[in-house]
């Protein structure tokens, strides 16, 4: 560390900061969202992307490899102490950081200022044959899934196409193939895929689901800062886009709208988890019924938070205040009607969509 650096770092510990896990746009937000308040920021990753760069980070710290393995907790405590950062806040901006956060919740919080729960909160969004279980022991509607314990379970199955093959923890495909599905339209192609599957991930992860029909509008979230298990704040949305758009890694064009219905459902996942931090419950509505269907839990800022910070909510900072300064914040109204995109994988889902022939605004 030169002069500089060393000067900053001083400076920096006068306030309690934020060290970042990952540097992709969802990280950005973060780090955004606190440096205009003048907290400052450390991040990590392996390779540097949009965050590595923003000029509210005053320290950057390279990780080769995945920050699911375990020695990743101990860098992280490793760089506590010699950066002297007992009591800053520590945010896991991607799953695999969250993971090895949650699991080694209790000695790295022996250092910082945690927003991920531990692993027996996390885990009920992690593995999704737990949040199917959690699903029908909160009584929320989810989509009708199957486990085969191996192949020839397949043609046993009562099954009504079209589905999808996923596995129970999406990490482990999103690494191999960056895909988070396998559609099948029939049971030949439902072999096909299954034999691709267990190529990527072990074959008890494999998980079969229905396929909720229903347009773009279909697809909703509820995005909340939650304390135990309980909404402090809270704001819902359309997601509009999604890139790839039939089994997306992350939303590209995403719109504020006012969907109180979301609440109670939202609620009972989120009650029974007994999750906090920044949450977001994604839903689709079926077009067969009009039930909205649970999809998924991002247990982390998820790739639209900054639009909670334009209708209102500064999650981020709100966030902060609560976990270092104990500061709780009244529940704030959100302001709906404004819009975020993702320019970078919006035009590329347009084009997927012109190409399928569908056509959103």
């Amino acid at each position: 560390m030169d002069q500089r650096e060393k000067m900053v770092m001083q400076k920096a510990r006068q306030v309690p900061g934020v060290i970042v896990l990952g540097s992709d746009f969802k990280a950005l937000g973060v780090i955004r969202s606190l440096g205009r308040h003048g907290i400052p920021a450390l991040v990590v990753d392996s390779q540097p992307r949009s965050a590595w760069f923003s000029r509210y980070v005053i320290q950057r710290f390279s990780w080769e490899g995945s920050m699911d393995d375990p020695q990743f907790a101990d860098f992280l405590l490793h760089l506590g102490l010699q950066k002297a950062l007992q009591g800053w806040m520590l945010v896991a901006a991607q799953d695999d950081a969250v993971g090895t956060v949650s699991r080694h919740h209790e000695a790295l919080s022996m250092t910082y200022r945690l927003t991920t729960p531990p692993w027996d909160v996390v885990r009920w969004a992690f593995d999704k044959r737990l949040t199917d279980r959690m699903a029908r022991e909160a009584a929320v509607p989810y989509p009708a899934t199957w486990y085969p314990a191996q192949e020839s379970d397949l043609g046993r199955l009562d099954l009504h196409f079209p589905v999808i093959i996923k596995p129970a923890i999406s990490i482990h495909m999103q690494h191999s193939a960056r895909l988070k599905a396998l559609p099948a339209a029939n049971l030949g192609e439902l072999y096909t895929q299954y034999h691709t599957a267990i190529r990527l991930v072990s074959p008890d992860e494999i998980m079969v689901q229905e396929i909720i029909p229903g347009g773009s509008a279909s697809q909703v979230s509820v995005a909340t800062l939650c304390v135990d298990g309980k909404i402090a704040q809270v704001m819902t949305a359309r997601r509009r886009r999604q890139y790839p758009i039939d089994y997306g890694l992350a939303s590209s064009f995403v719109e504020s709208v006012h969907l109180p219905e979301l609440l109670d459902p939202a609620q009972h996942v989120l009650g029974y988890m007994r999750a906090s931090g920044m949450v977001e419950v994604e839903f689709k509505r079926d077009s067969r019924d009009g039930i909205y269907k649970l999809l998924d839990i991002n247990i982390r800022p998820w790739g639209w938070h900054t639009l909670c910070i334009t209708c209102g909510l500064d999650l981020p900072y709100i966030l902060y205040q609560q976990v270092v300064h104990g500061q709780s914040s009244p529940p704030l109204t959100p302001h709906y009607g404004t819009r975020w995109i993702r320019v970078a994988t919006d035009l590329a889902a347009g084009i997927q969509e012109l190409r399928a022939g569908i056509t959103t605004p």
